[in-house]
């Protein structure tokens, strides 16, 4: 096995086993287990295994695998990533939600997870998620049909 799967294999099985709140915290883990990587690195890892943030009430916002996430049943509004959200815009087709920094991926997987008609696809950056809209969905349609679907948007977009 090499040392990426192995790094790979310990960083999912800290990340299921323990609250992790930042990736300072997690590499001191990994230290003590014999990787010593560089933060980049981590940052990489931690993509390649599709690791997001959710709310903790101990810690603020943990790590966790979005496989994981997935399986869960729907949030209830205090520990949504929704809550995150801070803004909406919208070009053409397309609709920018901008939310707290290193929340974007939660917020998309969890809009993926409502698989509303309206939405053809999101994709995440860091604090920013792009909706692709379904051709003749008006912008005040999906803003409508998104706070039905999630009241905890209302006051936030």
């Amino acid at each position: 096995m090499s040392s990426k799967t192995n790094r790979h294999k310990v960083i999912r099985q800290l990340i299921e086993t323990g609250k992790i709140s930042n990736q300072k915290e997690l590499k001191a883990m990994l230290k003590s287990q014999g990787f010593n990587i560089t933060q980049a690195t981590l940052s990489r890892d931690l993509l390649a295994l599709k690791v997001i943030k959710i709310p903790d009430k101990e810690k603020g916002h943990i790590y966790t695998l979005s496989e994981q996430f997935i399986s869960y049943p729907p949030l209830d509004v205090d520990s949504s990533p929704l809550h995150t959200c801070r803004s909406m815009a919208f070009s053409n087709n397309l609709a920018v939600i901008k939310c707290l920094p290193s929340f974007a991926p939660s917020v998309a997987l969890n809009l993926d997870a409502l698989a509303m008609d309206e939405i053809i696809g999101t994709i995440a950056g860091d604090d920013t998620v792009l909706i692709i809209l379904r051709e003749g969905v008006t912008h005040e349609r999906f803003r409508s049909a998104l706070v039905d679907r999630c009241p905890e948007l209302r006051n936030l977009i």
